[in-house]
């Protein structure tokens, strides 16, 4: 996994190069060549590893069945899925989890900071807390109660970063119910039963 985030980094950057060398009046068709052979040759071997990575878990039934459990969480992708398995392997607590990552929420009590927007600490694996915000951010435009919440919370005077970092937490929340309970999320009715989502989705 650390091979493909190198990878898409590398991606990244030829892509706004090539983007870059589009907006000029005048270019090198031999630059526009070189950036666009980069980013197909990267772009199969980001295919190629991400085959390799599901071949891998596909090749452990148990790390297969979380692996499906984990893909039928709403926002969450082959990636996320296979950072959350590994930390999964320790524990399924996802308050624990969320410390981990660095998504736990830190009001500000005191000072002129008190002012502030609350934030996280930002600290732990940075590849998987980007993983997990773009996830919070796909849920937040695709799926409907996740919509709900996001827009309710922001009329209610809460920050918008604040909110999509609530988001966040409870996909780790959903995420952990459907491993630990082994049973996949089901759209309109929750992980596990509906109670859980539905709690989920209304605490604060």
């Amino acid at each position: 996994m650390t091979t493909r985030q190198y990878f898409s980094v590398q991606l990244t950057g030829h892509k706004n190069a090539l983007h870059a060398i589009l907006r000029k009046k005048v270019s090198s068709e031999l630059a526009k060549q070189a950036h666009q052979t980069m980013i197909e040759q990267i772009a199969k071997a980001i295919k190629d590893i991400d085959r390799e990575i599901r071949r891998l878990i596909d090749s452990d039934p148990t790390f297969k069945q979380t692996l499906l459990l984990l893909l039928s969480v709403p926002g969450i992708g082959l990636q996320l899925a296979a950072h959350l398995l590994l930390l999964m392997q320790e524990t399924l607590d996802p308050r624990v989890l969320a410390a981990f990552i660095g998504i736990c929420p830190i009001r500000h009590e005191s000072g002129s900071s008190v002012f502030s927007a609350p934030t996280s600490r930002h600290y732990g694996p940075p590849t998987l807390r980007k993983l997990l915000y773009l996830a919070a951010c796909s849920v937040r435009t695709h799926k409907k109660p996740f919509q709900h919440y996001f827009f309710r919370k922001l009329a209610e005077g809460k920050h918008k970063k604040l909110v999509l970092n609530n988001i966040q937490n409870k996909l780790l929340k959903i995420a952990c119910a459907v491993v630990r309970s082994q049973q996949p999320y089901i759209p309109n009715y929750g992980p596990v039963n509906p109670l859980v989502f539905q709690k989920t989705l209304t605490a604060s």
